[in-house]
């Protein structure tokens, strides 16, 4: 009696990538950003909202003036889907960014907005 060989399937796990979607506004109330704006008063608190997607561990939200890091704030993430903020009272005129990064660095979405 032949038996059939049968080729060798090989399940491999396929890691879902970390993604964020990342927002600036004047708040943040129930786990949402408000006051959305790309532009704000010098001496305005901004708030910067992200939703990760697949992340683990912590994320950072680094701070950029005129395209100068002046700030990293370190958020846990706690599951798979989460949503977390970080905030500054802002009072220099200038165009700032916000990049949300793995703790590795990998970059997970930016905001741009502009203090006048």
């Amino acid at each position: 009696m032949q038996r059939r060989m049968r080729p060798s399937r090989r399940r491999t796990s396929r890691t879902a990538h970390a993604t964020a979607e990342v927002k600036v506004g004047t708040g943040v109330e129930k786990h949402e950003i408000v006051g959305e704006s790309a532009s704000f008063p010098a001496g305005t608190t901004v708030w910067v909202w992200s939703r990760v997607l697949n992340g683990d561990g912590n994320i950072k939200h680094v701070w950029k003036l005129d395209g100068k890091e002046v700030w990293t704030a370190t958020l846990p993430v706690g599951s798979k889907r989460w949503s977390t903020q970080s905030r500054r009272a802002i009072p220099k005129a200038g165009s700032w960014q916000v990049d949300v990064q793995t703790d590795a660095g990998a970059q997970l979405g930016t905001v741009s907005f502009t203090i006048q």
